[in-house]
């Protein structure tokens, strides 16, 4: 009888070559995805330098055309007269610096009315009238806003303090660009036209029509300051006494124009607009030398 032997052999399993290449490509995947965070660090990192860098030079330009040229504001009125023989409240120039491009608005502060003379002769009332009038657009809304009155008040041979120091309580949320850019040539932007600084004196060959009728329409009446403005346009070289000669004002009105009215200076602005693709950046310099600081100019930015 033969008897069978049983032998034991190992079952064959398949190769695990799959699960290495899975592996291989998670770990690739993981790398990928790390690498591609490091790059999206580095680009955010290079666009905030950038950007820095931009700031950085913007600033500067601002600074050196605020401390260089704010000085000079009414050489630079004064010589663009003389070459186009038209006196303005604002000069604008177009510039090159360090890279910028930069639009330059050089203002006579004088030339423009003056909203704290406005409230002081008229109240809130009249003077939220007036300034309306005097902007004559709906491009921003007017909202006058002023400062309380100090506890005791100022004796009388001392000037009221201003209860309007900035556009931000005449406008509400107006941005910069509806008070000092307008598309339409033939209208003054507001900020062309209306001041919070200076003393209120008004320079009576550069103001605007309409602002020498509000003006000093409160004083000698509308059809006197429509008629005062004719004799300025007829004769720009008019001194301002003989201007007044020829119309009949009362003796009082006579001294109030006499005292408001005025043919120089001591207050001047400079916007500096900062144009680039990303927006535009709005700076405000006033330099008020009719004032106890006059040697520092107020800054706003926007």
């Amino acid at each position: 009888m033969t008897t069978a032997t049983v032998t034991n052999s190992p079952i064959a399993r398949p190769p695990r070559r799959g699960y290495v290449l899975l592996l291989v490509l998670m770990v690739l995947a993981v790398a990928a995805a790390a690498l591609a965070g490091v790059c999206r660090m580095s680009l955010r990192k290079a666009l905030h330098a950038r950007r820095a860098e931009e700031e950085l030079q913007r600033r500067w330009a601002v600074v050196s055309c605020r401390s260089v040229l704010l000085p000079k504001a009414e050489a630079i009125l004064s010589r663009a007269e003389k070459q186009t023989g038209v006196a303005a409240a604002e000069v604008r120039r177009d510039v090159h610096v360090g890279g910028q491009e930069l639009t330059l608005v050089f203002g006579d502060e004088q030339a423009k009315a003056n909203v704290n003379l406005l409230y002081r002769t008229g109240g809130l009332a009249l003077a939220d009238r007036a300034v309306r009038r005097v902007i004559n657009t709906a491009d921003v809304a007017v909202d006058l806003r002023p400062l309380p009155e100090q506890p005791g008040g100022s004796r009388e041979d001392e000037e009221s303090p201003p209860v309007f120091e900035s556009f931000a309580q005449v406008f509400r949320l107006s941005p910069p660009a509806a008070l000092i850019e307008t598309a339409n040539s033939a209208r003054a932007a507001p900020a062309s036209a209306l001041t919070c600084w200076g003393d209120g004196s008004l320079h009576f060959r550069r103001a605007p029509a309409e602002v020498v009728r509000e003006v000093c329409a409160r004083h000698a009446g509308g059809a006197l300051a429509n008629r005062l403005v004719q004799i300025r346009d007829k004769h720009p070289e008019a001194e301002l006494s003989s201007a007044l000669d020829q119309i009949k004002l009362s003796e009082p009105a006579r001294e109030a124009l006499d005292e408001l009215l005025t043919d120089e200076s001591n207050c001047h602005s400079l916007w500096i607009i900062t144009r680039s693709r990303d927006g535009n950046v709005y700076d405000l310099a006033v330099l008020d030398q009719s004032s106890e600081e006059g040697g520092r100019p107020l800054v706003f930015s926007w």
